[in-house]
């Protein structure tokens, strides 16, 4: 009879636990239904279709769910009222908070970085460049760790071949970066830019322009004692390839003239999508030192991704480095002879809640340093925890905050483990280095170039293919287990719950108690396997962030009911025979 009744509980607790989970797991898929994520923005129509379908994002619905963290709004002035940074970095002069100094939000002061003694490796490349806006920043780097300087940068004026910002030329003529650099045998470069398809023709087509840049950049070079120029065209069409060559010969050519008791290096950057750029690489690679591959601003190219450089990407026909990188390969780009230039800024985008679609309507709000990102949404100024998440797909972090006015800001960035991923994607395909754009934008984040003293400076470096990784373990296992986690939490719910009463119907049987019981062995194996069993249920619901002595509580459990199992003989005595 006793039986009988412990079969029917078990069958409707089997039953119903089930209906039970269904019943959160929809709950929380309709309140996911309402953070933005890249593939709402990437099938936005067909999203839409799918909420309308589930009912999900109706106007009587409200924004405040468990699994959405509802930020008050005056974080939301916090971050509007502080985020200032790049905004200054890019328009004003070096503001006080930057003179060769790093923020520690830790004890909240501005402190110069730690100068290590180890020295990039011979055979490797680490490749900045300096923005003429940044200041004295320089002061505050290790110039062991860098092998090349860019300066950004002398604007090419296409009707004339001189520059266009004589007051930036003016601080290369005086900025004592130049020294300090040389004075650690780091290369110095000067930066030529050019950009629009109109200008750049305008100017390649009038060869006599040529010749005139080449005497004012002689002229620069010769007073800095410097290494070089590197040329950065937006794109190359068709109907600019051979001039564009041409162009690439008669700089590299005259330049070695010029200066004939120095090597003069001819560095190229090449933008994210191959396509841009119809030169050919093999004719180049004869006059090229070193190509630069930008794998940033992936957000320009299309306007899907929110990414500004994602090392994969799910959008179809979408870009990312791993396809930017396969494609140069395909061209003929020489890898030994390259880097790939990765960001130190992320993109911050705000968003407007569309009730009808079920999905932010997001829109592009400006790039941030990481140095923001670490004082702006990491910061000990404000009471409001912010955590990352990572999307393994772009391997980049992103916050997402939601506001009580319905509206939303993302901030996609990478810190020194996503940049560490796409530094191996470049090593591993055979790069000479990287490039980090831009010097001074990372102040406060020492662990970056932790990440390049570990890959860059060692004699022996273990590098795995990002991409191997999160086709397989531990990423991609890591990230299923995390996408599912509820449904795995259930199943072993119910599993726990079936074991329970099986092991109670068990100990009903004096043979299988008296055998089970009979050795301390096995009633320490049996408190282990109890607890092995009961620690993740436990752990899920947060028993242990208190410390590890609540352990000792569970523990004590497990020893008092193996206790009380021995002595009173389980929990149904059937007398033996």
């Amino acid at each position: 009879m006793m039986t009988r009744r412990i079969k029917s509980i078990y069958l409707i607790i089997l039953i119903l636990t089930p209906l039970i989970a269904c019943k959160r797991e929809y709950a929380q898929l309709k309140s996911s239904s309402r953070r933005v994520s890249s593939e709402m923005r990437f099938l936005q129509r067909s999203t839409s279709g799918l909420v309308t379908a589930l009912g999900i994002g109706q106007s009587s619905e409200g924004m405040d769910t468990t699994l959405t963290q509802l930020t008050p709004m005056s974080q939301k002035n916090f971050i509007n009222e502080y985020a200032f940074l790049y905004d200054a970095l890019n328009g004003a002069p070096t503001n006080r908070y930057l003179n060769a100094l790093e923020y520690d939000s830790i004890q909240d002061l501005y402190k110069k970085r730690s100068v290590s003694n180890r020295k990039l490796n011979e055979d490797k490349e680490l490749y900045v460049w300096y923005p003429y806006w940044m200041g004295d920043v320089w002061k505050s780097y290790n110039f062991n760790l860098i092998s090349t300087i860019s300066f950004f940068t002398y604007k090419i004026d296409p009707a004339s071949g001189s520059y266009l910002n004589p007051t930036q030329i003016s601080q290369w003529r005086s900025t004592d970066l130049l020294d300090s650099a040389k004075n650690t045998n780091t290369k110095v470069l000067l930066n030529l830019s050019l950009e629009g398809e109109e200008n750049q023709s305008q100017f390649l087509k009038n060869e006599s322009l040529w010749n005139v840049l080449l005497d004012s950049v002689t002229v620069l070079l010769q007073e800095r004692d410097a290494d070089g120029i590197e040329l950065e065209f937006s794109e190359i069409t068709k109907d600019q390839s051979q001039k564009f060559l041409d162009f690439a010969i008669y700089m590299k050519d005259n330049l070695d003239f010029r200066f004939v008791t120095k090597k003069m290096n001819l560095a190229l950057a090449v933008p994210a999508v191959p396509s841009d750029f119809s030169t050919s690489l093999r004719q180049l690679d004869e006059f090229v030192d070193l190509f630069v591959v930008k794998g940033i601003d992936y957000h320009e190219i299309d306007g899907l991704t929110p990414v500004v450089s994602p090392l994969r990407t799910d959008i179809a026909n979408g870009y990312s480095l791993e396809k930017t990188i396969n494609q140069y390969l395909e061209k003929g780009l020489n890898a030994k002879k390259s880097i790939l230039a990765l960001p130190l800024f992320g993109l911050q985008w705000s968003g407007t809640w569309e009730s009808n679609e079920g999905y932010y309507e997001t829109n592009f709000e400006k790039k941030i340093t990481l140095s923001e990102v670490s004082r702006i949404y990491q910061s000990k100024d404000t009471s409001f925890v912010m955590i990352p998440t990572l999307d393994e797909t772009t391997m980049t972090n992103y916050f997402f905050l939601e506001f009580a006015d319905n509206t939303s800001i993302e901030c996609w960035y990478d810190d020194a483990f996503t940049l560490s991923k796409k530094m191996d994607l470049a090593l591993y395909r055979d790069f000479k280095g990287i490039g980090l754009w831009a010097l001074g934008y990372d102040l406060g984040m020492n662990e970056i170039w932790n990440v390049v003293e570990e890959k860059f400076t060692s004699d022996v470096v273990f590098i795995k293919d990002p991409i191997a990784e999160i086709d397989g373990y531990p990423l991609k296992l890591a990230a299923f287990l995390q996408k599912y986690n509820y449904l795995f939490f259930v199943t072993f719910s119910v599993l726990t719950i079936f074991l329970f009463f099986a092991l109670t119907m068990a100990f009903s049987d004096w043979r299988f108690r008296d055998t089970l019981l009979a050795k301390q062995l096995y009633r320490i194996i049996f408190l282990t396997v109890c607890m092995v069993l009961f620690i993740p249920i436990l752990s899920y619901y947060g028993l242990f962030e208190g410390g590890n002595w609540r352990l000792v509580i569970i523990f004590i459990l497990g020893a008092l009911c193996s206790y009380f199992l021995q002595k009173f003989g389980g929990f149904i005595k059937i007398n033996k025979p």
